[in-house]
């Protein structure tokens, strides 16, 4: 089926007189490619996989269910917030936003149940109404998520810094993160309070960013919960709508994107970008700005020279968690079965991290799930799709559980494989059924995919949808930055900023800004007319 935005990539095309070429079709690179494009720059992106939009995509079958691949909601998208101003910015003000409601998340620890309200103050109060005692330290953690969230403001900000200004500037604003960035979240919590539930209830929403209380920073940990206290949203039809609605716009700037279009190398000589090659065929540019993860775009597009250059070296950071998932369509509404919009963290215990470090693929999701339900956010769903309705089922996953099917080719895996996404699928519906009984008989539809169906289409060798982990250690990484070392070589995407739409989004607008340098203020007045705009997510 031909799309009117983008085509697939052939080698005789015309790609001649690009000013900026982008690798990867996220958010992260969506967003930089588009306000370039809006500069009046001509623009070209890149995209491996046969549908645009990485993680924000939609993927559909013939029986007109349609999942999400990575985006379940997004926070701070009220009418008036910065966050919306700039997707406003992106889609000429076409996306729109559906509010999850008063409840966007519940916990369900131990048989106990924690509800989630939008704003501030209703959280703080409906925590207060499950532990009575920690009205104080609630309180506390209240403005550390303040605090620490207005510092990482600066702290991203100034990655768009020159060099020379941020080893004389940079570093007050680096040193005074740190002081948040460079603890785990189980740190920060245990100075608070002593209570093992209360911990546990403030990091149930942790799959959001991978990583459990003592392994994660509790920067990443302060930014995410920050991101949806006030509540939570929903592209309305679905969350390909995001690329979609951006995709209009950066082609009406004269954009181009293709598809099943698999860059092999970032070609550079005298320490500057030349251009990129797909194969045999080279493609002369201005600059390359890579949205493929920092581990792709330097362990495999460019040179040993190059990374030593850059002086590139992820050995103290791993990659984040990878998961599994079990998408079910079902044959009746989410109304005719009273499907909630928010979504379900499920834990069996209250040691978060135990279940994490110790989930095997027997375990996982008797001990850990987080169930969503797309058709019940989303208003247009039941117009598009009448008496149908979709869950996704999450769980902790692990690339080596799956270590002897490595080598083999996505839909071609074997009976084995199936046989452990059927015990996976057998397993995760027995905690659906539990949290939802009404759900059972009605399932039409039911796919699973593992941390092996995520490399396949993102080339994430250890099938992590989160790129870097998000640790102490990631926010010490100097190379972390839109501007590398290589002439015309720029970098976007969550690794650059932080996990989620939000994060790449921001850090798809830090590089351009990177890029554009005073031009880019153009672009921010024209968001400031509707918007009251800032750098928080």
């Amino acid at each position: 089926m031909v799309n009117k935005y983008y085509q697939p990539y052939k080698p005789n095309l015309d790609f001649s007189g690009l000013d900026h070429i982008v690798v990867g079709s996220g958010i992260g690179g969506l967003t930089v490619a588009t306000w370039l494009a809006k500069s009046g720059k001509k623009v070209a992106i890149f995209e491996r996989h046969y549908v645009p939009g990485g993680f924000t995509h939609s993927f559909k079958r013939k029986d007109g269910f349609q999942w999400d691949v990575g985006v379940h909601y997004v926070g701070n998208m009220a009418a008036d917030s910065s966050l919306r101003g700039f997707f406003d910015f992106l889609t000429d003000g076409k996306l729109e936003w559906e509010p999850m409601g008063e409840v966007y998340d519940v916990a369900n620890i131990e048989g106990e149940e924690y509800i989630f309200k939008a704003g501030k103050e209703n959280f703080r109060k409906q925590l207060i109404t499950y532990f009575p005692k920690e009205e104080k330290a609630l309180d506390a953690y209240l403005k550390l998520i303040a605090k620490t969230n207005k510092r990482a403001s600066i702290f991203f900000f100034e990655k768009i810094f020159e060099p020379w200004f941020s080893k004389s500037v940079g570093w007050i604003f680096r040193k005074r993160y740190s002081k948040f960035s460079q603890k785990t979240t189980w740190e920060v919590l245990s100075e608070l309070t002593k209570n093992q539930r209360l911990i546990a209830v403030l990091c149930a929403q942790c799959g959001n960013y991978g990583l459990s209380p003592k392994n994660s920073s509790f920067g990443a940990h302060a930014m995410v919960i920050g991101h949806f206290l006030e509540g939570g949203y929903y592209p309305i039809g679905g969350a390909d709508q995001i690329c979609e609605k951006t995709l209009a716009v950066f082609t009406a700037h004269g954009g181009k994107i293709f598809i099943n279009a698999d860059v092999t190398e970032i070609v550079t000589k005298n320490n500057r970008v030349q251009g990129i090659n797909l194969g045999e065929k080279f493609i002369p540019c201005k600059s390359v700005i890579s949205n493929i993860g920092v581990n792709n775009t330097f362990n495999y597009l460019l040179s040993e020279e190059d990374r030593k250059v850059c002086n590139f070296s992820l050995k103290n950071v791993q990659p984040a968690s990878a998961h599994i998932c079990l998408y079910l369509g079902l044959n009746k509404s989410s109304d005719a079965l009273n499907l909630p919009k928010h979504n379900l963290w499920y834990y069996k215990h209250d040691d978060i991290d135990e279940i994490f470090d110790e989930a095997t693929l027997e375990n996982a999701p008797e001990n850990f799930a987080y169930i969503s339900f797309p058709s019940a956010k989303d208003p247009d769903w039941e117009i598009k799709n009448p008496g149908t309705a979709t869950i996704q089922a999450i769980s902790v996953g692990n690339m080596d559980w799956f270590e002897e099917f490595k080598d083999s080719n996505w839909m071609k895996r074997g009976e084995e494989y199936l046989k452990l996404k059927k015990h996976f699928e057998a397993e995760m519906l027995k905690i659906l059924y539990k949290f939802f009984p009404q759900v059972e008989g009605t399932i039409v539809a039911s796919e699973v995919s593992t941390p092996l169906s995520t490399e396949n289409f993102t080339n994430y060798k250890n099938g992590e949808i989160y790129g870097l982990a998000h640790s102490a250690e990631r926010f010490t990484l100097p190379f972390l930055r839109p501007k590398t070392k290589i002439k015309g070589l720029f970098l976007t995407g969550q690794d650059i900023t932080l996990v989620g739409v939000a994060g790449a989004m921001l850090s798809g607008l830090l590089c351009a800004t990177a890029i554009l340098k005073f031009n880019s203020w153009k672009i921010f007045k024209e968001v400031k007319r509707s918007k009251n705009s800032g750098f928080g997510i």
